[in-house]
């Protein structure tokens, strides 16, 4: 990637940037956060292909674009085989006091029509509005899904005498 200086497209700039995290983040095994950056930064050299109009710099620029788009694609086909075995983990933080998350925006990605049968595993269901939680969450899982069945496996309190 072209090093950014005076006079440099800021796209390009952006570009280089956003495609150095990607590889960074890939060398890190955060495959997920690599795509993202691929994407951006394949997006952003696209944009700054499609301006050049010299044939050297442009062929150079699709060479590099086939390489990081060889690698984005191989993390995809990756990541989609962990989500179909199940062992696709992702972490999702939200700040304390934090609004505008909601149950379908948090799993989206996950619901499906295939999807007929949910299994929930949640030791501390006791509260009304923990069962109510619950109950949005169910509500929405009927909403999007072809739900047919969902388990909920709690536990009982320890009951002191």
């Amino acid at each position: 990637m072209a090093k950014s200086g005076p006079g440099q497209d800021p796209d390009m700039t952006a570009a280089a940037t956003m495609l150095k995290r990607a590889t960074e983040l890939d060398s890190e095994s955060k495959f997920q956060q690599a795509l993202v950056c691929y994407q951006e930064g394949l997006d952003l050299l696209l944009r700054v292909m499609k301006g050049i109009k010299d044939n050297n710099k442009k062929c150079n620029l699709k060479a590099k674009f086939s390489h990081y788009m060889d690698r984005a694609e191989n993390i995809k086909k990756y990541l989609d085989q962990e989500k179909e075995d199940g062992k696709y983990h992702k972490q999702i933080k939200i700040e304390e006091n934090a609004t505008g998350f909601s149950y379908e925006s948090l799993l989206k990605e996950y619901l499906n029509e295939t999807i007929t049968e949910v299994w929930i595993e949640d030791p501390y269901i006791r509260q009304t509005h923990q069962l109510y939680n619950f109950l949005r969450f169910c509500e929405m899982l009927i909403k999007s899904c072809k739900v047919k069945t969902i388990h909920l496996l709690t536990s009982l309190d320890a009951v002191s005498i």
